[in-house]
């Protein structure tokens, strides 16, 4: 927690505010400012000097803490200036230049924390760079998932990955994304490109979450890759062996299914190749994902809300309803499929269907068929 202390010099005239953490005396000599205030050996002190108190005014000067007290020494002039000492913990991962080194960690080894050559400076006696030997020596976080590998169903509204810290973190921590999984792009996809970090307060924990996406079509399962970057030049975390994660995405949560839907009696277009799978839909609802090679009446895909368990699903009382314009018979079509119940035998799910099409005769009745969908799952 950062504590703050101003003073005001006005005129040679003299002021401090009264909080906890107290400035205890100022003396002006010479047009030199002496400013003394209690120190705590587990803290560093920033001074603050602006002719405002308007906007946050940068420090001009540093101290690390010590048992007692601390005094900052800055050149006055005639001007009224307001003077700001800022208390830091040494344990913060502040770091006033961003440049991957705290500032309680450069004042504790001699640095200047104002200086932006330091991080690249090599020390005598060593053949690292202060950023090297700070990552090394200064027991940085590590980063890593706690659970290497999660099973989602495509379709899901996202996938939530767990982050662990073996100490508390403040600051930004990189992703990057890999696998067989594709990114969501112009309606064809698995997965929302997420941002790629993940800000992080003071925690042991962080979490990143990628928003699902239906697939427009039943393919093979696949894997998102989920990696932690490694600490860049203005990080301050380490990453370890478990720093990559495994979204295997399926397309079903009971496999697929696969088959044909025959017209049996009516309008015969033959035996459309079908394969289904089952899939969480909206609220709490399970839905069968139909995937047709493409059908002037079917289309490409569709879904139809259903009830599935371990041993099968049922069909009964879904429909699935498609309105077409363009067709070559120049008038708009109403197309209607609605399922009867479904029976299965060892290997086969078998659900007879009706078909009805509006808009299809010249005499405004509609065209009724019937027919069947047999399914047989796969693993």
């Amino acid at each position: 927690m950062k504590i703050w202390n101003f003073l005001v010099v006005m005129a040679g005239a003299l002021s401090a505010s009264a909080q906890p953490f107290t400035i205890t005396s100022a003396m002006l000599s010479n047009d030199v400012l002496q400013i003394s205030f209690p120190a705590r050996a587990d803290s560093y002190y920033f001074l603050h000097s602006d002719t405002s108190l308007t906007a946050p005014s940068p420090p001009v000067s540093a101290l690390l803490g010590k048992v007692g007290g601390l005094a900052f020494n800055s050149s006055v002039t005639g001007t009224a200036r307001f003077f700001q000492i800022e208390q830091i913990p040494l344990s913060s991962t502040n770091s006033l230049l961003s440049d991957g080194i705290p500032d309680g960690w450069k004042l504790q080894n001699g640095l200047n924390p104002f200086d932006p050559s330091v991080t690249n400076e090599v020390p005598f006696g060593d053949t690292r760079t202060w950023l090297q030997i700070y990552k090394a020596e200064a027991g940085l976080p590590l980063a890593y998932f706690p659970v290497s590998s999660t099973t989602v169903v495509a379709g899901a509204t996202n996938v939530t990955l767990q982050i662990a810290f073996t100490k508390p973190f403040s600051g930004t921590l990189n992703y990057r994304l890999g696998g067989t999984a594709i990114p969501y792009n112009g309606g064809i996809g698995d997965y929302v490109m997420p941002p790629g970090s993940v800000s992080v307060a003071n925690s042991t924990t962080a979490t990143i979450t990628i928003n699902l996406t239906p697939s427009p079509a039943v393919e093979i399962n696949r894997t998102l890759l989920v990696a932690l970057s490694a600490s860049s030049s203005n990080a301050v975390y380490t990453i370890s062996t478990n720093s990559v994660a495994a979204v295997r995405i399926l397309q079903s949560s009971q496999g697929i299914f696969v088959g044909d839907l025959t017209i049996t009696n009516g309008l015969h277009f033959g035996a459309q190749s079908v394969k289904m799978a089952i899939r969480p839909g909206p609220g709490n609802t399970t839905m069968a994902f139909f995937d047709f090679a493409s059908n002037p009446l079917l289309g490409n895909s569709f879904s139809v809300p259903i009830t599935a368990g371990t041993n099968g699903f049922q069909l009964s009382g879904a429909s699935y309803t498609n309105q077409i314009s363009n067709t070559p018979w120049g008038r708009s079509l109403s197309f209607n499929l609605s399922f009867g119940a479904t029976r299965a035998n060892q290997t086969v799910f078998t659900t007879p269907f009706a078909l009805s099409i509006a808009g299809l005769t010249g005499s405004g009745l509609p065209y009724v068929g019937y027919g069947n969908l047999n399914l047989s799952q796969m693993h």
